[in-house]
């Protein structure tokens, strides 16, 4: 998924399902800020100590894709969380991840088991974002192997609009060239590199066959619908007898809003228009009851990286007051989770 999922969808599903609008835009830049984690160095703050920050991602055509470890660092737990399905036969068909898996559901009930730290509107962002990627990266695996190649042209799309398939086209085009350009063929892909952004695209209806002959038909509408569904359902739990993060009494029933999502989802629009669906049912009352602060809702990957977290260090601030730091410490909590007490739980893993 992307930014108008990962950010303005999850904050429109907060918000609908009672979350405060200030836990709301917490939990929204967290998930989004997954995507956009990717500083490895360390932030040197004025007084000479230093913040170490926990990558969550890389660019598609960053060299570090192809690095084992950093595919169990970032590519496993944040972006494709193995399924561990009961039918798969080998450890690398184990690690393909699976929409609402097991470790899925896990991830979620580890958040709310932590919501009231300080930490805790940042994690659910988190979790909220990795749970959401099961839903469109399913069938593709974390770790570059022969199970994620897709046979040359074999991807049909199904859209009504001309213009929007010849954009979508021309899009991977330019995706699969770049690729080609930093890595040679003989390198088997990282997750769904093989198949560019069609998962991200939340009205695309496609198909294609892996080089093992298996054929995928992809409905992405009903994926992402399925994935807010129990996104509104994760977050009323979230805020249950908590009135710091919300009110349960302000919580607006799937059945009245779903409508309206899917309308959103099946929109064929390229990204800046499918935000623009999503911020105008924000700032109305399509999904919620709105606020003053719901109405300029909007993400800047700018506000939680080392430049700010040195500058609010500056200003005396302190880990605990600072959205980036506490990222920082809450991808930290949940990547440990996973690599270190669910994956070895589940036997993927030996714990050592």
């Amino acid at each position: 998924m992307e930014l108008d999922m990962h950010f303005y969808g999850i904050y429109a599903l907060a918000r609908a399902a009672g979350v405060k609008p200030e836990i709301a835009k917490i939990i929204a830049y967290s998930s989004q800020f997954v995507d956009d984690s990717i500083e490895d160095e360390a932030i040197i703050l004025n007084d000479q100590s230093a913040i170490i920050p926990t990558m969550t991602s890389h660019k598609p055509i960053d060299y570090q894709n192809t690095i084992p470890g950093d595919q169990w660092r970032v590519w496993v737990p944040f972006h494709f969380l193995p399924g561990n399905d009961s039918t798969a036969r080998t450890f690398v068909e184990k690690m393909v991840c699976t929409k609402n898996s097991t470790p899925a559901q896990q991830i979620l009930k580890f958040a709310l088991k932590l919501r009231e730290e300080v930490l805790g509107p940042h994690l659910a962002g988190i979790v909220a974002h990795v749970y959401a990627d099961t839903f469109s990266h399913y069938g593709f695996s974390g770790l570059s192997n022969e199970g994620n190649k897709v046979k040359n042209d074999s991807i049909k799309i199904y859209v009504k609009s001309r213009k929007i398939s010849n954009y979508v086209t021309s899009k991977a085009e330019k995706f699969f060239t770049k690729i080609s350009g930093v890595f040679v063929e003989s390198v088997c892909p990282v997750g769904h590199g093989a198949v560019a952004t069609y998962p991200d695209r939340p009205y695309l209806h496609w198909e294609y066959e892996y080089e093992s002959g298996k054929k995928a038909e992809r409905k992405n509408m009903e994926d992402f619908t399925e994935a807010c569904r129990l996104l509104h359902g994760f977050f009323s739990e979230f805020i249950k007898d908590n009135a710091l993060y919300g009110d349960p009494l302000k919580l607006v029933s799937w059945n009245l809003i779903h409508k309206k999502i899917k309308n959103i989802l099946k929109q064929e629009e390229p990204m800046v228009n499918r935000i623009k669906l999503w911020k105008d049912a924000i700032s109305s009352t399509k999904l919620f009851e709105v606020i003053e602060e719901d109405k300029d809702i909007k993400y800047s990957k700018e506000d939680w990286g080392s430049d700010s977290i040195v500058r609010h260090f500056a200003k005396s601030g302190t880990v605990d007051n600072c959205d980036g730091c506490l990222f920082i410490r809450a991808s930290w909590k949940y990547r440990n989770y996973v690599i270190d007490e669910l994956l070895p739980a589940i036997s993927l893993t030996i714990a050592l």
